[in-house]
């Protein structure tokens, strides 16, 4: 006997598209053909749902914003049909909508937890959407639980993919705003100088107060150093990290502490110019790259952190190695005579002697030699020198440039 059907169990066997798997092409064909009809309103309750739980979506000011939005619900909700459908669809399309609104929310300076939270307003809508279609085709529960996994494993999808847009436009904003801060730090040490209305600009562009009195920090030169701590130091500390000359400039005065916490980060040697004011920059950093210099050549110690400010006769006196060697030639001219060995000796006590005011005790003990050796070499130096030695001006010029090639003898150079 043939069994009977009711019209009403007819009607209803037609309208079950999937009884246990929708991975079954012709169930799933026909299941995405019954969502169709009803994706445009679904779009609307969802939009109209993360406006009202989402506040930051709704402001008027968000025109644009808004727009990106609906048009980010209306991609995602039939790209989740058509992957019911077929689950090999490209998702291309979806991918980029998902990472232009990440990228909004970093350029707007917000943070995921809006678009976090809009997706699971989405994903709530959605399924509810889902939910009445299941009743009133009466889907079985096994299709209506791969709906599910589907619908929340696509909703992860969708945020992975707008975590990767926000973190690639913040990087864009980073690279743009460190760019524009090594721009500043630029115009602030340029010379001839930039005018102040200028670095006033540019500072204001990248939130840095202008301070009155500024130190310049050279980094240890063609070292490669870490840039991960940079955002730590603070927004007042301007750098430029790329080699081969390192550098970095803050507001003075600056704690020790900072400063030592900013070496240790770097992880090489730095050396600490003396301060300025603003418009004067470039004066402290050529006095630290001079005192790196001097580190280099061990005539000054090679500490972690060396302050200029410590060495500034060092530095005033080394300033320029041509004019001492000129100065050398022209005032100890006389000592050239002498084997070189003599030569230092004799220069060793001349400038002992302009130290201590020709006291021979107190030479002597300097020297560690006998006073008599010093009294002998002093008839040396009253020879070849004459009455020179008597004339104030000629001893403060003799003294300082006995001073520099003394200095400069300490380097193994």
């Amino acid at each position: 006997m043939t069994p009977r059907h009711n019209g009403h169990q007819l009607t209803t066997a037609a309208r079950r598209p999937a009884d246990d798997d929708l991975r079954r092409p012709a169930q799933a064909h026909e299941l995405a053909g019954l969502m169709r009809p009803a994706l445009p309103q679904l779009v609307d309750r969802i939009v109209r749902e993360v406006r009202r739980a989402v506040p930051v979506y709704a402001r008027p000011d968000e025109g644009r914003y808004n727009h990106v939005t609906r048009e980010g619900v209306d991609c995602a909700v039939r790209q989740f049909v058509d992957l019911i459908e077929d689950p090999s669809t490209t998702r291309d399309k979806l991918h980029e909508t998902c990472r232009r609104l990440g990228a909004l929310e970093a350029r707007a300076g917000r943070t995921l937890d809006d678009l976090h939270a809009a997706y699971r307003v989405g994903s709530r809508v959605a399924w509810q959407g889902i939910m009445r279609l299941g009743q009133r085709h009466h889907l079985s529960s096994m299709a209506m639980g791969r709906l599910g996994e589907m619908l929340f494993g696509y909703a992860d999808e969708l945020a992975k993919m707008s975590f990767q847009g926000h973190r690639e436009a913040q990087i864009e904003l980073e690279g743009a705003r460190e760019g524009l801060r090594r721009r500043l730090l630029q115009l602030v040490l340029e010379r001839p100088a930039v005018p102040a209305e200028v670095i006033a600009d540019a500072a204001r562009a990248v939130g840095w107060p202008l301070p009155d009195t500024v130190l310049a920090v050279a980094v240890e030169p063609h070292t490669p150093v870490s840039r991960a701590a940079v955002a730590s130091w603070g927004p007042d500390v301007l750098s430029n990290l790329e080699l081969p000359h390192p550098h970095l400039l803050l507001p003075a005065p600056v704690e020790r502490e900072r400063l030592q916490h900013i070496a240790a980060e770097l992880g090489v040697r730095i050396v600490v110019g003396p301060p300025t004011p603003l418009d004067k920059a470039a004066n402290s950093l050529r006095w630290a790259r001079a005192a790196e210099r001097l580190v280099a050549a061990e005539v000054l110690p090679g500490t972690r952190i060396t302050w200029c400010a410590e060495h500034l006769t060092t530095l005033w006196l080394l300033s320029d190695e041509d004019l001492v060697d000129q100065l050398a030639r022209h005032e100890l001219g006389p000592l050239a005579g002498f084997p070189e060995a003599t030569r230092l000796r004799l220069a060793e006590t001349l400038l002992s002697w302009l130290g201590h005011g020709g006291k021979v005790p107190k030479i002597a003990a300097e020297l560690v030699v006998h006073p008599q050796t010093v009294r002998y070499r002093l008839r040396q130096l009253e020879q070849v020198f004459g009455d020179r030695l008597h004339d104030p001006k000629t001893r403060f010029t003799m003294e300082m440039v006995l001073r520099a090639t003394a200095l400069r003898r300490t380097s193994p150079s």
